[in-house]
């Protein structure tokens, strides 16, 4: 780059920096004047409308309802201010960084397009920065020199890029510009990728990839699966476009409280917690699938949660055999097939219908009930439709209630013991005489849902009557031990705690027999690690989220779960049933080295399509130790000369938490280190000990994985979540272990070094 147009870069950066300051400086004495009003509107409040409240006064009632209002309007003032305040201050950190020049088809004069974080503009109200999310910014990521076009409200506008740029800076200073191609090039993004991890998950807004930026962008979608390898960004990419389309849609009113993430574990909510508000944008709701089971199955029922159902699968043994094909077979689409059918048998073979009668009158046929039932509130769900057909039948009983009412009337008249209060005695014994019907209207419409999941389990009826695809002939013969479990006559899990497959499953059974609570100001769901979600789940995400668009990010070589079965694209179609949808593919990894990704790949096994951007680093090392009291010493003095070396970030990876509170006991007596659990509700940075279940998702300078042995990693189905363990780590990966190292490793590249 030549000195005059170094020195124009440097003298419009300036400018702009300057009007940045200027903007900031305005922008905190509105902050400060809205939060003064505010104060002020409060205080008022409180000073002259609690005490003449309390009084009842109607006319004050009037003046302080005026005054709330206006509270709530200086508190969107402020509000606002705040979010403002916020992107420029991101903005004086990094005000731009990159820069295409655009000539519009049927034009002479050329556009300069700089992009930035967000949008800026000077006091004429000319654009200075252009937000990286409006249509014009995508040329910057999908196209080279030449010709260009993008979409927008007024349709496709061609042209050509006669310029594409990209800067290193900071604040005011201009470190170094280049002009670059078709792609974000390699140098920026290697220098970010060669980065420590921090407490969080950085932005990738400066290095968007052409193929990420396509995903970014989709809007004509409502379904979008994404299946990417470990470290192609799913998540990055994926808050992308939440922030995205909070900024396409943001004429509609759709802000980051219609829009709901739901993460694998609470831990992991607070590393991604950071990203929106560095994209501009407020922080979307996050919740976890344990939270929503928590809320649906209410206080009545306890259930084994997500981590303590993987612990006892990761940790079961022989006896455990029967539940772990149950479980495996509850997380399959046969189980879903199941529970919707035996919905179609509630409905046409748990109800006996019968006449209403009254001292040998019929009050109501019992055709006329099964019409309410089968037609006339067939719409509703089935316990909806007894609760509404309840009050129908009480209210078609009434005539006969008077009737009954004047004749006891008319015949206590003459009776001296109750001539003063002949109607109190009336209404009292037609109280006592319909007593019987109201009994046999309610126990004739009773239903008890929870009680009818466990009854599926041994109603010969209908398990004889399904097919093999909904019910295999080697899960028929056990699946009745839950039912037993929860008499309490069989070992295992109880009614007062429900297994995590069962609370899954009663959860959807009651979605759809009860109805779900009302979801619909949730405009767009985000479901993270996807291909950890049972089809049943999937089923209860459709009750609740209809209509919603829906993103969700996977990777088939990450399912921790070792009895579940394949991520099916297709079956999520079966069960969503999305209006458009699409799937797109990402096979190349950001996070770790070639090194690590040559390493993790054969452990999958077969051939797999996992590419890595050449970042080259040291070689994993597979490390033997004679003992554990050797191994803690080998693990002790690796993770202080990782630290030498300038790593932060350092995951110590077991199988289970029951390895990680034992390894995390043995080496807090040498180093400092910190026991992740389940219940954690933040990251902690520096040095970690986190069972493998916890970790997906999340990413280390170093991941360390302890007890790679056999009889740890031994079985086939162990694969995926050994590979997942791995692939952790972003610059460094050992793995340790004592006697006989897990036949997964078999396969590993030549090379790597193995300490005997």
């Amino acid at each position: 780059m030549d000195d005059i147009q170094y020195r124009a870069e440097t003298q419009r950066l300036e400018q702009v920096y300057s009007k940045l300051l200027d903007e900031y400086e305005r922008q905190r004495r509105i902050l400060a004047a809205y939060k003064k009003n505010l104060v002020s509107a409060g205080r008022y409040l409180w000073d002259e409308g609690f005490h003449v409240w309390q009084q009842g006064d109607l006319d004050a009632a009037a003046e302080v309802k005026q005054s709330i209002d206006a509270l709530k309007v200086e508190t969107q003032k402020y509000r606002q201010a705040v979010r403002q305040l916020a992107r420029l201050e991101r903005l004086r950190e990094i005000p731009y960084f990159g820069r295409i020049d655009f000539v519009e088809k049927g034009f002479e004069d050329k556009e300069e397009v700089y992009i930035g974080i967000t949008s800026f503009f000077d006091e004429n109200g000319d654009i200075l920065i252009y937000d990286w999310r409006a249509p014009i910014s995508s040329m910057f990521y999908d196209y080279g020199l030449g010709k260009a076009s993008y979409r927008c409200p007024d349709g496709l506008i061609e042209g050509e890029i006669t310029l594409k740029r990209q800067y290193k800076i900071s604040g005011n200073r201009l470190h170094y510009m280049f002009d670059t191609g078709i792609k974000i090039d390699d140098e920026l993004l290697q220098e970010m990728l060669s980065k420590n991890a921090d407490e969080k998950m950085r932005s990738i807004v400066t290095t968007i990839q052409r193929e990420q930026n396509r995903i970014i962008r989709d809007e004509g979608n409502q379904l979008l699966m994404l299946q990417g390898v470990a470290g192609s960004g799913k998540t990055s990419i994926a808050l992308h476009r939440i922030a995205y389309l909070l900024y396409r849609y943001r004429d509609i009113n759709i802000t980051s409280k219609d829009i709901l993430i739901f993460s694998p574990n609470t831990v992991f909510n607070d590393y991604i917690s950071h990203v929106l508000p560095e994209l501009g944008e407020e922080s979307m709701q996050q919740t976890t699938f344990d939270d929503y089971i928590r809320t649906m199955i209410g206080p009545e029922h306890r259930f084994e949660e997500s981590s303590a159902h993987m612990e006892f699968i990761l940790t079961a043994e022989k006896k455990d055999e029967p539940r772990l094909k149950l479980i495996a077979y509850k997380s399959s689409m046969g189980f879903y097939r199941l529970l919707n059918n035996y919905v179609h048998y509630l409905e046409h073979n748990a109800f006996k219908f019968h006449d209403v009668v009254f001292r040998g009158q019929v009050l109501v046929k019992k055709e006329d009930i099964e019409k309410l039932f089968f037609k006339d509130y067939a719409a509703m769900p089935i316990v909806k439709r007894l609760q509404r057909i309840s009050l129908r039948l009480h209210y078609l009983i009434r005539p006969a209630w008077r009737q009954r009412l004047e004749e006891l009337e008319q015949e206590l008249a003459n009776e001296p013991d109750y001539k003063e209060k002949v109607k109190a005695y009336s209404r009292l014994f037609v109280y006592r005489e319909f007593k019987v019907v109201r009994q046999d209207i309610g126990s004739m419409l009773a239903f008890d849902t929870f009680k009818a999941y466990w009854d599926m389990f041994v109603n010969e009826d209908f398990l004889n009557s399904q097919d093999p695809e909904s019910l295999p002939g080697d899960v028929r013969p056990i699946i009745g031990a839950d039912s037993l479990r929860l008499s309490g006559e069989s070992s295992g899990p109880s009614q007062d705690l429900l297994g995590y497959e069962n609370a899954a499953g009663y959860v959807y059974l009651k979605g759809i027999l009860e109805g779900v609570p009302s979801m619909s100001h949730i405009k767009h769901v985000v479901v993270d690690e996807a291909q950890d979600y049972t089809p049943v789940q999937y089923g209860i995400l459709k009750q609740v989220f209809p209509t919603a668009g829906m993103t969700l990010l996977g990777d088939i070589n990450q399912t921790i779960n070792p009895l579940k079965g394949d991520f099916d694209h297709r079956m999520l179609l079966d069960i969503l049933k999305p209006r458009t949808h699409v799937l797109h593919r990402l096979t190349m990894g950001y996070r770790s080295t070639v090194e690590i990704v040559d390493f993790t790949r054969p452990i999958l096994g077969g051939d797999q399509e996992i590419r890595s951007i050449r970042r080259s680093g040291k070689k994993p090392r597979v490390v033997k130790a004679e003992d554990k009291i050797r191994l803690i010493d080998k693990l002790v003095d690796d993770i202080k000369g990782l630290r030498a070396e300038g790593y932060g970030s350092i995951g110590i990876i077991t199988k289970t938490a029951v390895a990680a509170q034992a390894l995390h006991h043995r080496l807090s007596q040498h180093i400092k280190c910190i026991l992740v659990k389940r219940d954690d509700k933040h990251f902690s940075k520096g040095i970690v000990v986190i069972p493998v279940y916890l970790a997906k998702g999340l990413e280390f300078d170093a991941a360390l994985v302890v007890g790679v042995d056999a009889k740890a990693y031994g079985l086939d189905r162990d694969r995926r979540l050994l590979y997942t363990a791995c692939t952790r780590a972003m610059h460094r990966l050992n793995l340790y272990y004592t006697g006989k190292i897990s036949p997964l490793l078999a396969d590993i590249p030549e090379g790597c070094y193995i300490q005997e």
